[in-house]
C-alpha cells in the first residue's frame, strides 16, 4: 500500500493548463503524453480507448483543435488521485468546416511516479 501525499489544487489547475496547451499544439500527438500509459478515454462510443497506443491511434485520426476551454466545476481529492467534474469546449476541424464541440464530463488525474499529474481516466458527453 502506498502512502497518500498532500494534495495541492494548484498542481491540478496547472495540469489542466498543460492539457489544454497540448490539445491546441500543432503536434497532434502532444496531448497523449498528458495521459497515463494505462489511461482510459470514454466519449460514450461503442468502446472506450485504452492505453497509450490506443490514444496515439485516436490522436492521429483527430482533426485539429483550437480554442480549447476547460472549466472545473468540482474537484474531489483522494491523495494521489483526483477527480474533476468539468465542462469544456473546443473548435474542431479545418477552417472551412470548423465546428464547436461542448462537453461535460469527469477526468480522474493520477500522480505518476515522476510526480507529474496525468489523466488516468476521462469520460465526456457532448452537450446538446
Amino acid at each position: 500500500m502506498t502512502a497518500m501525499t498532500a494534495f495541492d489544487e494548484a498542481e491540478i489547475r496547472g495540469a489542466e493548463r498543460r492539457l489544454v496547451a497540448a490539445l491546441e499544439s500543432p503536434d497532434p500527438e502532444a496531448w497523449v503524453y498528458e495521459y497515463t500509459a494505462d489511461a482510459v478515454f470514454d466519449a460514450g462510443g461503442e468502446h472506450p480507448v485504452e492505453g497509450r497506443e490506443g490514444l496515439l491511434r485516436m490522436a492521429r485520426a483527430m482533426r485539429p483543435l483550437t480554442e480549447v476551454t476547460f472549466r472545473p466545476l468540482r474537484t474531489v481529492d483522494a491523495g494521489d488521485m483526483v477527480a474533476v467534474w468539468m465542462e469544456g469546449s473546443w473548435m474542431s476541424g479545418e477552417p472551412a468546416e470548423r465546428r464547436k464541440v461542448e462537453v461535460r464530463g469527469i477526468l480522474v488525474w493520477r500522480r505518476d511516479s515522476d510526480g507529474q499529474w496525468r489523466v488516468a481516466m476521462e469520460h465526456i458527453n457532448a452537450r446538446v
